[in-house]
């Protein structure tokens, strides 16, 4: 049951910051003309995401009915999953992000799209309310409300970096277009900028997420918590060199060299993405560690 909760875990992070990242690039980073073009690009994957998410949703409530009682068939029993629902701390955020999931599918559902700025505030509060749940809510009074205010900007500031990369990869296509080279440019210039608070907020909140829940660095390589942060950090610190290459030494060299530099922006936009994937996929193990 534990590998079907972290898989399910996976592809609710994965969903919900595509949405998010994804539709705050089309609301705010791309110029009206690219995001008319990008627009019906993207649609058929933001519907795909926000049915991912919500199904995950209620995968993740079964499967909490399922760790919390005595297996797979208490998470198939409804009786079990109305008492988590209903008469746990968990259960009672569950439903707000029941609801919140529900509206997602139908903005992203509807027709004509709804404006990306609405599925933006609803994937992202969908995202953040992950961080009243799990280690985060550990702690009670003062220290309990920072330390899921901090959990909730990391997971805001990781969901743009990493849930922009898709839509950004499809945007640099169009800087081979004579039509929208421009908003293509601009997309990406303003990327970078909103990229480098993003990367900032990340390492400063999961700093101090480390601290306070660890109180040391994860130096300790025979825990299996202490292990996959430290492999966490790695992948984040890797992918933000990445970034940088990108944005110091490519991104000028599109003037000069356009083919070349575009050639390997859109390779290192694929690799930051797995990176990003690979962080995922250790957030949704080691959240079911212990965290010692």
């Amino acid at each position: 049951m534990t590998a079907a909760l972290i898989i399910v875990r996976f592809a609710h992070f994965v969903s919900v910051m595509a949405l998010f990242g994804g539709s705050v690039f089309l609301a705010a980073l791309a110029p009206a003309p690219l995001r008319g073009a990008l627009g019906p690009r993207l649609r058929a994957a933001r519907v795909a995401a926000a049915l991912v998410a919500a199904a995950s949703a209620v995968l993740w409530l079964m499967l909490e009915g399922g760790e919390m009682g005595g297996g797979w068939r208490d998470a198939l029993d409804p009786a079990v999953i109305s008492t988590v629902l209903y008469d746990t701390a968990f259960g009672h955020i569950w439903q707000g992000r029941l609801i919140l999931a529900l509206a997602i599918v139908i903005a992203a559902s509807w027709r004509p799209a709804a404006p990306p700025i609405v599925t933006a505030v609803l994937a992202g509060l969908l995202l953040a309310s992950l961080g009243l749940v799990g280690h985060a809510a550990m702690r009670e009074g003062l220290s309990g409300a920072i330390e899921r205010a901090n959990q909730a900007l990391h997971l805001l500031a990781g969901g743009f970096w990493l849930g922009a990369l898709a839509p950004l990869s499809v945007s640099l296509g169009f800087l081979d277009d004579g039509a929208l080279r421009g908003e293509a440019a601009t997309a990406l210039r303003r990327f970078s900028g909103l990229g480098h608070g993003a990367v900032a907020l990340v390492l400063a909140t999961g700093v101090v997420n480390t601290f306070i829940i660890l109180g040391k660095p994860p130096l300790d390589f025979s825990s299996p918590y202490q292990a996959s942060l430290a492999l966490k950090i790695a992948c984040v610190a890797t992918m933000i060199l990445v970034a940088l290459y990108n944005r110091y030494r490519l991104v000028p060299r599109l003037a000069a060299a356009p083919e070349a530099a575009l050639r390997a922006l859109i390779r290192n936009t694929f690799v930051e993405l797995a990176l990003g994937g690979a962080v995922l996929g250790l957030v949704s193990a080691f959240a079911t560690f212990e965290p010692t």
